[in-house]
């Protein structure tokens, strides 16, 4: 790089002629360099991974919030329960992951791409008489559900972080999706419960997937919505199905917005 004294008639003289020269000036004086265009320097392995990440995008933009929800809760487990790889072998397993279920949409839920390993984590056959909670559920509160309620076990769901929430900060032991259409469980802490333990958790969670297909607002009323969800587990639980189920005076049906699912 050489040094300038008044360059092109200017003793400050700064910016790109001809898309050959730069100038410029900085404490020791005005200096000039040439511009040179850099050759194309990624791989074809990084193009390659950039194609990926591209359609990766794509396809997660697509998706629908209760998948993006369960593609959340697996990408989780994978990292929490994978920490005898290291950081870098995460990053490269991953990109697998991504290139053979997003790329080539090999799985499918509900027409999206859907990871491979949630298909072990399905518990529907593992939670004793889950079609008959899901009944009971309806009987206690004269509600139907509007659609399915897929129920999943996992190692790890996280700490309770919503403000209001009995127990913020403790380990989540259920949780319900956005728009009701799964529940997940702490698949550790759900084995090692009595029947009348299980029974409760299962109930408590689809209560609120229950509520959430018909258009209530978990996020605005947490602690009324987990004072519900807890008495309906419990009555379920005890096998007390009638009268249906009142929340000060008001059944589900007086306090959801959508009763009938239209």
């Amino acid at each position: 790089m050489a040094k300038l004294v008044a360059p092109l008639f200017s003793l400050d003289v700064r910016g790109t002629l001809a898309k050959t020269l730069t100038y410029g000036a900085n404490q020791y004086g005005g200096w000039v360099r040439r511009i040179v265009k850099r050759g194309y320097s990624r791989t074809t392995a990084q193009d390659l991974i950039r194609s990926w990440f591209k359609s990766a995008i794509v396809a997660f933009k697509n998706m629908s919030a209760e998948e993006r929800f369960l593609w959340a809760l697996a990408l989780t487990n994978y990292e929490q329960y994978g920490s005898s790889m290291s950081r870098n072998f995460h990053r490269w397993a991953r990109c697998l992951f991504l290139h053979h279920v997003l790329t080539d949409l090999s799985f499918s839920w509900e027409g999206s791409p859907f990871p491979p390993g949630l298909w072990s984590m399905l518990a529907t056959d593992e939670i004793e008489g889950y079609s008959q909670i899901m009944d009971d559920v309806e009987t206690l509160t004269a509600l139907s559900f509007c659609e399915g309620v897929n129920p999943y076990f996992f190692k790890y769901l996280g700490v309770a972080q919503s403000p209001g929430h009995p127990g913020l900060g403790d380990p989540v032991a259920g949780l319900a999706s956005l728009f009701g259409s799964a529940i997940a469980l702490t698949e550790n802490y759900y084995n090692q419960l009595s029947a009348w333990q299980k029974k409760n958790l299962v109930a408590h969670e689809l209560t609120h997937s229950l509520m959430q297909q018909h258009g209530w607002n978990y996020g605005s009323s947490i602690a009324m919505s987990e004072q519900i969800a807890n008495e309906c587990g419990v009555r379920v639980a005890n096998g007390s199905l009638s009268p249906v189920y009142q929340y000060n005076g008001n059944t589900l049906s007086e306090l959801v917005e959508n009763p009938s699912c239209s």
